[in-house]
């Protein structure tokens, strides 16, 4: 069925203007909605993107630090024109923490203006402004909410949130979350991160590094620490080992990673540590994607295998059948005879396919099955359709497996998904 079902949408989305259709997120200020009920599913939209990171703090070994980082573009503000003939927009970053009774036991938030010299620069979705939230608990499970309130409008977006602070105390060693990093600033403040918050590195330019904290037992020895890369095959590209002195409260290590990357794909970062017999591991995947850099065979194979899932039967063939050097050419005819703005360096219809790509290998890629995001069912719909309207999820039960069900108002059509296993995999079942 799923195959069947993928067939139909190729025939459908090969031209420029099919293909703008599935760009749900929309390229106007004018075309977009920022009413709370129509973002209050399990998916975020790419214009409110968002992380959070769970580390120690650094004041009180009982409590657990969840640091949430915003970015936030102009295109997804309201703007009022002012006496001037320039721009201006307010908004508000809200985290809002509840206890096991749904009581709030934590609101903090930050405010901002934004100011545009011209129409165009209030559509813009590049450069966004990042501001981070930190909120520290004892550890232990919790509701949250991350809230974007646009103070001209009174309209937002929500985000629910399961978040898990986890116990950090040193009776053994530990490790933080894995943060991304675009940009490393040094100020007279000390060391400013700007964080990675698609976890894919699309600018050359871009930092390539990873910031993680190691946190020593107290009673341990000293830390034998290894950060590699590995491909999704399994292939160790990259491993750099470090030792650390067990009297140090908190490791913070930054590991740059630009130069041992020389092709674009899919990569695991994986931080292994060992003080005497403990041992502490975890991974975090990123994608690498950059436009002046050329495409290795295996890795332009796999973004013809990609580009199948919304373009014409035809198209692929062609470049499938060609050899290395004219498939090159192929797949970047193909995406400069689709962009909506030939005239500037940015082609948003391809930015935007590479987004739901990334946000499909963020959230349904398949550990068992060792299948990436955008191989699942659940990943080719997205990489069509964008963010379903609406998304009722069942937890398994005795008799019954896991399910979804997306629901696309706009395409009077819904997808039901099920983890008949119990093993995270998730099969198209139905469409309805």
């Amino acid at each position: 069925m799923m195959k069947k079902n993928i067939l139909k949408i190729s025939k459908i989305l090969y031209t420029a203007s099919a293909i703008l259709l599935f760009a749900s997120s929309g390229f106007s200020q004018k075309s977009r909605s920022m009413a709370k009920s129509q973002h209050q599913n399990i998916f975020g939209r790419d214009l409110f993107s968002y992380r959070y990171y769970n580390f120690a703090d650094s004041t009180d070994e009982r409590l657990s630090r969840m640091d949430f980082h915003v970015g936030v573009v102009n295109d997804v503000l309201t703007f009022l024109k002012t006496e001037d003939g320039s721009y201006k927009a307010r908004y508000e970053v809200l985290v809002i923490i509840y206890n096991d009774r749904k009581e709030p036991i934590v609101e903090k938030s930050t405010s901002h203006r934004v100011h545009a010299a011209t129409f165009g620069e209030t559509n813009m979705r590049s450069n966004p402004a990042y501001h981070t939230i930190s909120v520290s608990l004892p550890f232990g499970r919790y509701k949250g909410e991350l809230q974007l309130n646009d103070l001209e409008s009174g309209e937002g977006l929500s985000k629910e949130l399961e978040l898990n602070f986890r116990n950090f105390r040193r009776d053994k060693i530990h490790l933080s979350d894995i943060m991304f990093i675009n940009k490393i600033d040094t100020t007279s403040a000390g060391v400013e991160y700007t964080p990675n918050l698609q976890h894919v590195f699309d600018d050359v330019n871009s930092a390539f590094a990873a910031y993680v904290e190691l946190y020593p037992s107290k009673k341990g020895k000293d830390v034998e620490a290894q950060f590699s890369i590995f491909d999704t095959k399994g292939h160790k590209l990259y491993t750099v080992g470090r030792t650390y002195p067990s009297s140090m409260d908190i490791v913070s290590a930054v590991i740059p990673f630009r130069e041992r990357l020389k092709e674009p794909g899919e990569y695991y970062f994986i931080v292994s540590v060992k003080s005497g017999k403990q041992t502490a591991k975890i991974q975090r995947m990123f994608s690498v994607f950059w436009g002046n850099v050329p495409l290795a065979k295996t890795n332009l194979e796999m973004a013809v295998a990609q580009l199948a899932l919304v373009a014409h039967k035809k198209d692929v063939d062609a470049m499938r059948d060609a050899s290395e050097a004219e498939r090159k050419v192929l797949y970047d005819e193909f995406w400069l005879q689709r962009d909506p703005t030939p005239n500037s360096q940015k082609n948003e219809l391809k930015d935007e396919f590479f987004s739901r790509v990334d946000f499909s290998n963020r959230n349904f890629t398949e550990i068992t099955s060792g299948r990436s995001g955008w191989q699942t069912d659940r990943g080719k719909i997205y990489v069509v359709y964008g963010a379903p309207d609406n998304v009722d999820r069942r937890d398994s039960e005795m008799n019954a497996p896991a399910a979804e069900t997306w629901y696309y108002n706009r395409l009077n059509r819904k997808y039901f998904f099920a983890d008949r296993n119990g093993e995270g995999i998730f099969r198209l079942v139905k469409v309805e």
